[in-house]
């Protein structure tokens, strides 16, 4: 669910950014726009960054941010803290536990209310951006 959200996040910057540069107008634009764009969604902290930095469209993201802990430990850990969450324990368990997930030891412990808290919470992202981006574009797709 965090993959789907941060694509839908990614996807909805590009989306509206790609309109007002129109990348295909020359060669150096498109160049521009190929770092720029790439730069700008390789990274939660990098689509976040480009949504305020290009838009000042802000967000909650809090609550997803901590998720994201959780979505790395799951897909590059194996259900488990990865080598580099390990090394700053101290703010990956905060970040999990303000999740309201539970950890046994570096595994992590999910249960069906997680889900549909994680849910929720992916759903909320995307009603907000999409407010967001309508508020400030009045463009509705």
């Amino acid at each position: 669910m965090i993959s789907i959200t941060e694509a839908f996040c990614a996807d909805r910057l590009l989306e509206l950014a790609e309109d007002e540069v129109s990348p295909g107008g020359n060669a150096i634009r498109t160049l521009i726009w190929e770092k720029a764009s790439t730069s700008a969604v390789s990274t939660w902290s990098g689509i976040q960054d480009a949504y305020k930095n290009w838009y000042e469209i802000k967000p909650s993201w809090t609550r997803v941010n901590q998720l994201i802990e959780v979505r790395n430990a799951i897909a590059h850990g194996l259900g488990q803290l990865t080598r580099i969450q390990r090394n700053k324990r101290a703010s990956t368990t905060t970040k999990i536990a303000l999740a309201n997930i539970d950890l046994n030891g570096d595994n992590i412990v999910l249960e069906e209310a997680n889900l549909v808290n994680v849910r929720n919470a992916c759903i909320a992202l995307i009603s907000e951006i999409d407010e967001l981006v309508q508020a400030k574009t009045g463009d509705i797709t």
